[in-house]
C-alpha cells in the first residue's frame, strides 16, 4: 500500500469552505504552500519594505479566506492569490497616498559586506549603489508594468499565468513586459549603468 498523495489545492479549498466557521488545517496548509511566493511578489511591489509586504501578505490571506466561495474549482490558486495581493497593495498605497519608499535590504547589505568575516566599507557602498539603481529603475515602472516584470522575472510565471493573475489578456501582459523592459533600459542608460 502506497502513501496517499497530498491533497490538491482544490481539495484544501473545499475543506476550508467546509470548516470556515471552526477553523481548518486546510487553510494553514494553503498558507504554508503559497505564502512564501506571495510574500516574494509583495516584497517586490513594496520596494523591499518588509513590514509593508508582511502586512499585505496577512491582508491577502484574510481576503482570500473571505472569498473562498468565489474561487472556481479547478482554477489555479496562485494566480488568484497574486491578484488579491496586488489589489491589497494598491489599497495600501491609496490609504498612504503614495507608492512605497526606497529601502535598503539589510540581508543584501550584510551579504555584500562580508569579506573574510568583516564588513568592507567599499562593498557596502557598492551594494548600496547597486540596490539604489535597481530600486530606482523598478520604481520608474508603472504599477502594471512592475507587477508583470516581477511575476515574470522574480516569480518565473508564464504570460498566461501573469494574465490570469492580473486579470488582463496575454497580449496586454506581453505589451506591459515590453514597456517595462524598455523603460528599465532607458532608466539604466539615464543613470549611466549602460551606454
Amino acid at each position: 500500500m502506497g502513501a496517499e498523495p497530498p491533497p490538491t489545492d482544490d481539495d484544501l479549498v473545499a475543506r476550508c469552505r467546509e470548516a470556515r466557521r471552526t477553523g481548518s488545517q486546510a487553510f494553514a496548509e494553503l498558507y504554508r504552500r503559497h505564502a512564501g511566493a506571495v510574500l516574494g511578489f509583495l516584497h517586490g511591489l513594496h520596494a523591499g519594505d518588509a513590514e509593508a509586504a508582511r502586512d499585505a501578505l496577512q491582508e491577502t490571506f484574510v481576503r482570500f479566506h473571505g472569498a473562498l466561495d468565489a474561487l472556481e474549482r479547478g482554477r489555479p490558486l496562485r494566480p488568484w492569490l497574486y491578484r488579491i495581493a496586488r489589489n491589497v497593495s494598491l489599497d495600501q498605497w491609496k490609504r498612504k497616498g503614495r507608492r512605497p519608499e526606497e529601502r535598503l535590504e539589510p540581508e543584501a547589505l550584510a551579504a555584500a559586506a562580508q569579506a573574510g568575516g568583516e564588513a568592507d566599507p567599499a562593498r557596502i557602498a557598492a551594494a548600496r549603489e547597486e540596490h539604489g539603481l535597481l530600486r530606482r529603475a523598478l520604481d520608474a515602472l508603472g504599477e502594471g508594468e512592475r507587477a508583470v516584470f516581477l511575476l515574470r522575472h522574480d516569480q518565473g510565471h508564464t504570460y498566461e499565468e501573469i494574465a490570469d493573475s492580473l486579470g488582463c489578456s496575454v497580449r496586454t501582459a506581453k505589451y506591459r513586459m515590453k514597456a517595462a523592459v524598455e523603460r528599465l533600459g532607458r532608466e539604466a542608460e539615464r543613470q549611466g549603468v549602460v551606454r
